[in-house]
C-alpha cells in the first residue's frame, strides 16, 4: 500500500496528480514522484547505482530538509 504525504499544489499543478510529490510505502520507504534529472553535469556529481535513477522536485516540497 502507498500513501500520499506530501504534493505540490498551485497554478503550475493544476490537475493534482501529476504534481511532484513523496508516498509512503508499506515497506518502509519513501517513493518521490518528480522529473527526471537528465543534465549531464549534475549526473556526474551524484553517485547514482545501477538500476537508480535522480529525480528533481522543488525545495519547498520539503522545507524540513532544506532549512
Amino acid at each position: 500500500m502507498v500513501t500520499l504525504i506530501k504534493m505540490r499544489g498551485g497554478n503550475d499543478c493544476p490537475s493534482g496528480r501529476t504534481c511532484p510529490a513523496v508516498h509512503r510505502s508499506d515497506r518502509a520507504t519513501l517513493m518521490i514522484i518528480g522529473n527526471l534529472v537528465t543534465d549531464p553535469e549534475a549526473l556526474g556529481q551524484m553517485d547514482i547505482g545501477p538500476g537508480e535513477v535522480a529525480v528533481e522536485i522543488p525545495a519547498s516540497l520539503l522545507p524540513e530538509v532544506t532549512a
